[in-house]
């Protein structure tokens, strides 16, 4: 592909040098928010378009089946918590609450958090990403939490499982709120427009028990006296699996950690996904976008999330890796169940399709379960395939979603390194 070719584009194919004149150009724009201010109007109009504009028809024949019914109420959750801790010393309060699509972000209050204290939530209910094809979310994947203090407030916390405990980093009020991918960045500022965000569909119901001193030894004492319809076990499990998370990567803002990625040994990382998403990164030194910049990697990939084309949005489940670059895109190097080894597409998702390009490094099943090295030259991927002004690469990351089919992938990580011959910096 030259420097010429074209890409596909939510308004069609689009050159890179189409940037200079096009009013929806996806080169170039910053990471924190997703997309720049000059294209909030026509994501707007994509994202209450129907989101799934494009998907094929067999995505929708083999839709998840959706809920049947509405789960646990918030009240009633809360007095199990609240039966089950009685007199316990180490439950300050419990609180419960519940979130619609009429609630702004960050207008509910919890109460007040001192600077170390930790909060558990356990949360239920269902949020629609296509309510007409019965796609859903699961609460914890929409659920966030922050700490408000007198100044500032914390960075946003997700808990993307139905469980998840936060520990506060100051003295402030907990404010929580809900997102599918509507906030700007850490702070947790919208980027979409509010009439947007208030046209969201579904209910989330949950429990926050806010402890004295620490989480787990309270998790373990209440566990001692029973549970809450598991809950108290499932997050006990979550606490003991957060501890695998791999050495120097960290979660991308938007999501929290939903155990997907796993440390399995000094040059191992394991991956499993189901009905959630995940994107560790890893800062790199300097690595200058210069000819004979490479990226090698080694990984095993057992079994795909997706069997339908991942370019069309309800199906876009996949494994990958990818590198950020410095002027806010990214190319992420995917296997796809059925697209052919080379293609190029945008990202069909609204937002990530400003920032995301995917290419097509292996296809099929028939090498499922074989170790592979693969490299990429990253300098000619980026002139060929993106054409803009990054001048390095800012960092790694590994990419798992399995959200839209609710399906279940695998795959493991055994090596990655970037950089010049002879001068690579050793990811893992």
């Amino acid at each position: 592909m030259s420097r010429q070719a074209r890409i596909d584009s939510p308004n069609g194919p689009q050159s890179p040098d189409d940037c200079a004149t096009s009013s929806t150009c996806s080169h170039g724009h910053g990471r924190a928010g997703l997309i720049s201010a000059e294209r909030r109007q026509w994501v707007k109009g994509l994202a209450v378009t129907p989101l799934l504009a494009g998907p094929c028809a067999l995505a929708y024949a083999e839709a998840p089946q959706a809920p049947s019914g509405p789960g646990r109420a918030a009240a009633a959750m809360a007095q199990d918590f609240a039966h089950l801790a009685d007199g316990l010393a180490a439950v300050a309060r419990i609180e419960h609450f519940t979130i619609t699509p009429a609630d702004l972000p960050w207008q509910q209050t919890l109460g007040e958090l001192a600077a170390g204290q930790q909060v558990s939530f356990f949360l239920d209910g269902v949020w629609w990403f296509s309510k007409e094809h019965g796609r859903w979310l699961e609460p914890g994947f929409v659920f966030f939490a922050r700490v408000a203090g007198a100044t500032d407030r914390s960075a946003i916390h997700n808990c993307m499982q139905n469980t998840g405990t936060l520990t506060a980093d100051r003295r402030g009020s907990l404010q929580i709120a809900r997102s599918v991918g509507e906030f700007a960045g850490p702070g947790g500022e919208l980027w979409v427009p509010v009439e947007h965000y208030l046209a969201g569909q579904g209910q989330v119901d949950g429990v926050a028990v806010v402890w004295n001193g620490d989480a787990e030894q309270g998790l373990l004492a209440l566990s001692a006296r029973g549970d809450v319809d598991g809950r108290v076990r499932a997050e006990l499990q979550r606490m003991r699996l957060a501890r695998l998370m791999p050495t120097g990567w960290s979660n991308f803002f938007a999501f929290g950690d939903g155990s997907i990625f796993t440390q399995a040994g000094t040059r191992h990382i394991d991956c499993e996904t189901h009905k959630n998403v995940g994107i560790l990164q890893y800062p790199l030194a300097d690595q200058p976008l210069k000819p004979g910049l490479m990226l090698d990697w080694r990984w095993v990939v057992d079994r795909l999330p997706s069997a339908l084309p991942e370019d069309q949005l309800l199906n876009h489940d996949y494994l990958s890796i990818a590198v950020e670059f410095d002027d806010g895109q990214d190319i992420t190097y995917m296997w796809s169940a059925s697209l052919p080894v080379g293609k190029v597409f945008r990202c069909p998702i609204p937002g990530w399709d400003a920032v995301e390009t995917h290419v097509v490094q292996r296809s099929g099943a028939a090498e499922l379960g074989t170790e592979l090295d693969e490299r990429r030259d990253l300098f000619d991927d980026y002139q060929r395939i993106i054409g803009g002004k990054a001048t390095r690469v800012v960092r790694v990351w590994l990419i798992a979603n399995s959200l839209f089919m609710r399906q279940h992938g695998r795959c493991a990580y055994r090596r990655i390194a970037i950089g010049q011959a002879g001068r690579q910096q050793q990811v893992l």
